[in-house]
């Protein structure tokens, strides 16, 4: 009988090590997730910024210089 729970031991000790080896890799993978995700917003605002500095002014110009009735 004693072997028999040395057996179950060893594997009980094997679960918990593989358990807690999983938790740690589940870990790793929610920040390196998070980490991924912050810097993908990071850049969406660089991008969205970025454009709007390109963005041609020439609506507004365009709306100040029209002539109307009221201007001519």
């Amino acid at each position: 009988m004693c072997s028999a729970g040395g057996v179950m031991k060893r594997r009980n000790a094997r679960q918990l090590v593989r358990l807690l080896s999983d938790m740690r890799h589940a870990a790793d993978c929610r920040a390196l997730r998070a980490a991924a995700t912050q810097r993908a917003m990071e850049l969406a605002a660089a991008e969205a910024a970025e454009e709007e500095q390109e963005k041609p002014d020439t609506v507004r110009e365009g709306s100040r210089e029209k002539r109307t009735w009221r201007t001519s």
